[in-house]
């Protein structure tokens, strides 16, 4: 009588097992039958750039869709398919906006940063790492203002803290001379700091981490006192004026006419220190001359007022597009 109690208990428990297998592979499928209802885009990228060669580019790029509408999931990969991003956003054309945590990847597969982010902008705390997965740098940075960060880590590449707690000496230079030092206190940059750029000496005053004032020095010995640190380079009259300067003198060509050719032309370029426009990148072709009339009007155009950095004029790359539209 034990005997066949105790097959029937076997009997029982086989039966019982079998079923949570069946089980698990019906989850599995179902899983997996989700996963690939889910749609997604592959994109190819040389220097930052689409390109269609996909025997020749640095990256490619994955979007996929998530159980929200709104979000999508980007994961890009080296050629040899080593992870290089992983990372959610909540628009991915023509720029992509970031949202939630984001990591980045060297070619060896190294995480080089951690960071998250806040309708397209870095929020919270943020981690960078160096080419060999040590800790470099971590800031936090404030939701109300992106653009003021505290730097609570530094290290250097020789291992030496010189930001621990937001306090330190920050002093840096390249080979070319360049660089400045200055005072951190809690995370931001205090009093006196002084610096060296494109030939020309600067020395700046903050106060908790604001920036009050600056004199630059030029190399021909002229000095310029500024009020702002950074000054984006402007079209005179404005933007406003720039993109009508563009509606004045653009002629769609007669081939895109012809070919009812329309759409925005997204062209990037590099405002010089002098305000002429060089270095042309297209980041889309709509073919049939769009390219080459859009490069005739740049080079005609107005010269800009520079960027500055410190008081000195540098070279800023801008971005724009161009609506072709049929009249």
């Amino acid at each position: 009588m034990r005997l066949c109690i105790d097959n029937y208990i076997r009997s029982r428990q086989l039966k019982t097992d079998m079923k949570k297998h069946i089980l698990t592979l019906i989850t599995l499928t179902l899983c997996i039958s989700s996963f690939a209802q889910k749609r997604s885009t592959v994109s190819y990228f040389k220097k930052d750039m689409i390109t269609e060669n996909k025997d020749d580019y640095d990256y490619r790029r994955v979007i996929q869709e998530t159980d929200t509408p709104t979000l999508y999931r980007l994961y890009e990969f080296y050629p040899d398919n080593t992870e290089k991003t992983i990372g959610t956003v909540s628009k991915y054309t023509p720029t992509l906006v970031y949202e939630g945590s984001r990591q980045s990847f060297n070619k060896k597969g190294i995480l080089t940063s951690k960071v998250n982010y806040k309708n397209g902008a870095l929020s919270g705390e943020c981690t960078y790492y160096n080419n060999n997965g040590k800790l470099e740098n971590i800031f936090q940075y404030d939701d109300n203002n992106p653009k003021q960060r505290r730097w609570i880590t530094g290290i250097d590449s020789l291992g030496n803290q010189f930001i621990k707690d937001g306090n330190g000496i920050f002093k840096k230079s390249d080979e070319k001379g360049q660089g400045e030092e200055g005072n951190y206190k809690d995370g931001y940059k205090d009093g006196t700091w002084k610096g060296t750029a494109n030939k020309a000496t600067y020395e700046e005053i903050y106060e908790n981490g604001k920036f009050k004032s600056g004199t630059a020095t030029l190399q021909d010995g002229k000095q310029i006192t500024y009020d702002k640190m950074e000054q984006q380079p402007d079209f005179k009259g404005g933007m406003v004026e720039f993109y009508r300067y563009l509606t004045r003198n653009y002629k769609f060509p007669s081939e895109a006419q012809k070919n009812r050719v329309g759409g925005r032309l997204y062209i990037s370029f590099v405002v010089e220190r002098d305000g002429r426009l060089t270095d042309y990148e297209f980041k889309n072709n709509l073919g049939y001359g769009t390219q080459e009339e859009a490069i005739r009007v740049l080079d005609q155009c107005p010269k800009w007022i520079p960027g500055q950095q410190h008081g000195i004029p540098v070279r800023v790359k801008y971005n724009i597009n161009i609506n072709l539209a049929q009249r």
